[in-house]
């Protein structure tokens, strides 16, 4: 009998071991699934930051391959003029009676401060400037387009690459400047939606984040079809937010 009461207290005593070591099994599987699913949130968010920077570079891509066509338009309408402009001297030197002496030739001017230069011509020499990376001259020859032409539909673009210039030479507070009178002037231009976009890169550069935010989704409630939106949209994801319409 005693013998029995023994075997039956080693069996409980060995059942006891084998559930204190499943429970000790189960609980180093719960840490280690806790553990993965902290880490795949961690890595979830680092890819949502990587496909947000993606949209953005692949909306600024767009963006320079429209201006580029813009200035490829004013380019082209530049050699019309200047071709029309050397018919004519031509014209003008057949008639002319040769005089005995002339006078020296003036130095050239440049195209953009020419007093007979056409919005389009200056616009043209300025964004030859910019695409130089002669950012200070560019903004002298935009700001001279927005001073002579301030109706003509290029002011608009021009004062928007004011801003631009500023802000590729990390004047992030003047670029600020002068992207908001893209926003608020008049007449008001197509580039209000990359203003805006670029008034919450100046706010980010300069860690103001709430204003950055503000101006984002600015652009994604009022101007929600734009390319402009999108890379808002993208920009509001990686500060953590919706991307929903400011109210």
């Amino acid at each position: 009998m005693a013998a029995v009461s023994g075997c039956a207290s080693d069996e409980r005593a060995q059942r006891a071991q084998e559930m204190a070591t499943l429970r000790s099994q189960v609980e180093e599987l719960r840490k280690s699934q806790e553990a993965n699913a902290r880490e795949l949130a961690r890595l979830s968010g680092e890819v949502k930051a990587v496909d947000a920077q993606s949209a953005f570079l692949a909306g600024e891509a767009k963006a320079a391959g429209e201006e580029r066509a813009r200035v490829k338009a004013a380019l082209d309408e530049s050699d019309k003029t200047l071709r029309e402009l050397r018919s004519a001297v031509e014209e003008l030197s057949k008639a002319a009676i040769p005089s005995p002496a002339a006078p020296p030739a003036a130095a050239p001017t440049p195209r953009s401060s020419a007093p007979d230069a056409s919005p389009e011509q200056m616009y043209a020499a300025a964004m030859a400037s910019f695409q130089a990376e002669e950012h200070g001259q560019a903004v002298l020859e935009f700001t001279e387009l927005t001073r002579k032409f301030p109706e003509h539909p290029l002011a608009a673009n021009a004062q928007y690459w004011v801003g631009e210039a500023y802000y590729r030479q990390r004047d992030f507070r003047q670029a600020l400047v002068e992207f908001r009178k893209v926003v608020d002037g008049v007449p008001k231009g197509s580039q209000i939606p990359d203003a805006l976009l670029k008034i919450g890169l100046c706010h980010r550069a300069l860690r103001d984040q709430a204003r950055a935010r503000e101006a984002w989704e600015q652009v994604a409630k009022e101007y929600p079809g734009t390319n402009a939106a999108t890379q808002a949209r993208s920009l509001l994801a990686t500060l953590g937010g919706t991307g929903r319409p400011a109210r």
